[in-house]
């Protein structure tokens, strides 16, 4: 039965992310198209509006919502519903997944232990990428800029195409992690002070995270570097020192922002809008939903980020709980298997290298999820492989790709029966005799 999985994980792999990315595809159509409607067609829309809320009126005097097959209605009345303006995201959508696709195959074609001896370079160019945020002037005419959204200077917007360095740093610290935690296990040093001389790159990258006011990002980073350090190193205590000072460090830097202050008090509170919206949509949904392209969260725009940060809440009013759950199961099947390959792969950088993508993936998830069911403060966040997104979708299909190239590696090396190597140190992978 395990050599089984291990000769399937690749397959199932591919399988999840595929059916989730599809899913995506269709979740991200259903709630951005009539907030596309309302960017292109403004006028026509507030007289569909006008016209839909009468009509609900006069069928009901204690009609409390919007129907939108009744808008749809009325919009085909009065504009003839001009489908190519609901269609900008998804098919924006669509590029973005052609392109992750891409990158997936081309990454899958890497032996993953390449990636380990040209991490230096994937730390300079991350460094370079993420000072480029603050040296290139924002919001400016050249093709070349630095891009302001939601107070947040993250992107990098390269002739017209935009770019999120710190998707590219949470791989770029997850191989650097498993590349120098497998160096030091080499040598039997795995102690809290042999990890001393890397924490100043750790340091560097997240403190420029945090520069950029994208301290989801940072959260997320940490949490997933902390787990994947306390797996491989095995002694809690060490990691829980790391995870005191990077709790102090996150609290100093949030008691310095007024608008993550904000945020923490609105969650703690219950005055809380956007969450409060989510909820709303879960409510309306029920076991088996409304249908796709019948939520009022999507439709009203009361819920900012439907198609990104809150897409789960879309999916719950649509579809229901039923496929809610499908949904999580899927995501928690495609961590099953990464953790795997992880314990699989006899060689520690790749073993580390499978977990820490799987941990990057996992985290994230359930970040986004805690924070539309309103467990966790409202940040950006996006739910991987299903939000609206280029550079996290890239970047996800990337690390699959890694993840697809260390299972099947560590299946071919089985095969061909080199299976009398010393045991991961870490206890990850399987012991040979």
């Amino acid at each position: 039965m395990k050599r089984w999985i291990d000769r399937m994980a690749p397959h199932m792999i591919f399988c999840f992310t595929t059916l989730l990315v599809l899913f995506g595809l269709i979740m991200v159509y259903s709630s951005s198209a009539f907030s596309d409607y309302r960017k292109e067609s403004r006028p026509a829309w507030e007289k569909a509006v006008e016209s839909a809320i009468h009509q609900a009126e006069t069928k009901s005097a204690n009609a409390q919502e919007l129907d939108p097959n009744q808008l749809l209605e009325s919009l085909r009345q009065k504009d003839s519903l001009r489908r190519a303006s609901m269609l900008n995201t998804f098919v924006k959508q669509i590029c973005w997944v052609l392109i992750g696709f891409m990158a997936m195959g081309a990454a899958v074609l890497v032996d993953y232990p390449l990636w380990g001896k040209k991490i230096g370079w994937l730390l300079l160019v991350t460094f370079c990428l993420q000072a480029a945020l603050f040296l290139i002037p924002a919001n400016n005419n050249l093709p070349v800029q630095a891009r302001i959204i939601n107070g947040s200077r993250s992107w990098l917007q390269i002739f017209g195409f935009r770019l999120q360095p710190s998707e590219l740093v949470k791989l770029t610290l997850v191989i650097f992690c498993a590349w120098y935690l497998s160096r030091k296990a080499s040598r039997g040093t795995t102690n809290f002070f042999a990890m001393l001389p890397s924490l100043p790159i750790f340091c560097l990258s997240i403190g420029l995270i945090l520069c950029e006011s994208d301290k989801g990002v940072a959260v997320h980073l940490c949490l997933s570097l902390l787990l994947l350090w306390m797996i491989a190193v095995g002694r809690f205590s060490q990691v829980l020192i790391l995870g005191a000072i990077a709790s102090v460090a996150l609290g100093v830097v949030i008691s310095a922002s007024p608008e993550a202050l904000g945020r923490i008090e609105s969650f703690l509170g219950t005055d809380s809008f956007q969450l409060q919206q989510a909820k709303d949509a879960f409510s309306r949904g029920g076991w088996l939903g409304r249908g796709l392209g019948n939520s009022d969260a999507a439709l009203s725009a009361y819920l900012y980020g439907a198609h990104t940060d809150f897409i789960m809440a879309v999916v719950g009013e649509e579809l229901g709980f039923a496929c809610t759950s499908i949904l999580v199961t899927g995501y928690f099947l495609l961590c099953l298997v990464g953790l795997k390959v992880a314990a699989a792969c006899t060689d520690p950088f790749g073993s580390l290298l499978a977990l820490g993508i799987t941990l990057l993936i996992g985290t994230q998830a359930f970040l986004n999820m805690a924070i539309v069911t309103g467990l966790a403060p409202t940040t950006g966040f996006t739910l991987p492989l299903l939000s609206y997104g280029g550079s996290s979708l890239t970047w996800t299909m990337i690390g699959i790709g890694i993840l697809l190239n260390v299972s099947h590696s560590t299946h071919n090396h089985l095969l061909r029966g080199h299976n009398r190597v010393k045991p991961n140190p870490f206890g990850t992978g399987r012991a040979m005799a």
